[in-house]
């Protein structure tokens, strides 16, 4: 009876107060979460101290002894964790930019296609569209490791591409590119960015006061083509491959 009367009461308390009736049940999750996190975490580290393993970053200067296959930047098993996480997040970074690239390319293509006059085209596109957004994408990773990269050779029974290229089940390998004086290229482009900006402007404004038009596409190509090519030629730049 006493629980009863306790249960009303607690009830009655707190339907005459919403804001705490809505508050106490979050706090009360929010506690219960920070006890969880807050029990295995000292169980953690006191089962770490018992083994004697480190907890914290310092491992991370520690030296990795493992070798990556491909990185952006110099590394072997001798550099630290630290170097070989960052030849990891430029790695990721660099599929990102190739998948964001190709993807938008062909999204553009899908929807130029869909809009075409052309009936199989259109069709073909829209054929495409609906196949693949009504596959959850989990599937479709499934089905292109385990039913496309699954089917690739093996490393001793590698496709071979005029023996300078290989196709295997670890991936596709390409010599390495080795540039000399490649600095003399970069600043060639970057002169012809520069330089295709400043006729980009200036045609606008010359099309603006005299109405004339000075072919801007055919000049910035020139540029393109001309200035890294005599860079090359002057300034010793060299390709090889290893």
């Amino acid at each position: 009876m006493k629980i009863k009367n306790f249960n009303l009461g607690l009830g009655g308390f707190l339907s005459k107060n919403p804001k705490l009736g809505n508050f106490l049940p979050q706090a009360v999750t929010l506690f219960a979460i920070i006890f969880i996190i807050g029990f295995f975490t000292f169980n953690a580290q006191t089962n770490m101290d018992t083994r004697g393993i480190d907890f914290g970053f310092g491992f991370l200067t520690q030296e990795s002894s493992f070798d990556i296959q491909f990185s952006l930047i110099d590394y072997d098993g001798s550099y630290s964790y630290a170097r070989a996480y960052l030849v990891g997040l430029l790695n990721t970074l660099l599929v990102s930019a190739i998948g964001i690239f190709f993807a938008t390319v062909l999204g553009v293509i899908v929807g130029i296609s869909r809009l075409s006059s052309n009936y199989l085209i259109a069709k073909l596109a829209e054929v495409y569209v609906e196949i693949f957004r009504n596959i959850p994408l989990l599937l479709q990773i499934f089905f292109w490791y385990f039913a496309a990269l699954r089917a690739l050779p093996l490393p001793k029974e590698a496709v071979s591409f005029f023996d300078v290229s290989f196709l295997t089940i670890k991936g596709f390998f390409i010599p390495k590119f080795v540039w000399t004086n490649f600095s003399v290229l970069f600043y060639s482009f970057v002169a012809a960015v520069v330089s295709i900006v400043f006729v980009y402007v200036y045609g606008k404004r010359k099309q603006e006061s005299t109405g004339e038009r000075i072919p801007i596409f055919f000049i910035s190509a020139g540029l393109l083509i001309i200035l890294p090519l005599i860079a090359t030629l002057l300034g010793g730049v060299n390709l090889d491959f290893e």
